[in-house]
């Protein structure tokens, strides 16, 4: 009988291969983030229910924690942007200006669009100290285990 084994635990990519998917599957995979999150905003400008985009909610949440949980357990923050109030602070207004924007068009009401986009802003920035907290403590863990290795 001829065993049919389409599955292989060895790697056969060269590491040349093995650089180029791991390019290929990150971007595919910021495609697929911005991709949800582009057509969901649309979809809500359109005045289609939240409830139908339920689906799209929840993979793009998925997706979400997955990547900050294992970027966190990693000691990752980012290539280019580092983990500093300055930086937390743009993302924030960043965010805010965003959603200020998308309250404005869709309910043309300004005081409600700024108090959401002003809201929004403090929301992520306390948010995204308290994650840059939990990345700055287990980078060092993970910096004073490396370190402890070598000796």
């Amino acid at each position: 009988m001829m065993k049919l084994n389409i599955f292989s635990k060895k790697n056969l990519l060269d590491e040349m291969q093995e650089q180029k998917l791991l390019k290929v599957e990150s971007r595919g995979f910021w495609l697929m983030w911005w991709g949800l999150l582009i057509s969901m905003l649309v979809q809500n400008v359109m005045g289609i229910p939240a409830e139908s985009l339920t689906g799209e909610w929840i993979i793009f949440m998925i997706a979400s924690l997955y990547s900050l949980e294992e970027c966190l357990r990693n000691g990752i923050w980012d290539r280019h942007i580092q983990a500093n109030f300055g930086a937390n602070l743009v993302g924030a207004l960043v965010t805010g200006i965003a959603v200020f924007v998308f309250s404005f068009v869709q309910r043309g009401y300004w005081p409600g669009a700024l108090f959401s986009g002003g809201f929004t802003t403090l929301l992520c920035l306390v948010i995204l100290q308290i994650i840059a907290g939990i990345y700055r403590k287990r980078h060092e863990q993970l910096e004073y285990t490396e370190e402890d290795d070598h000796e």
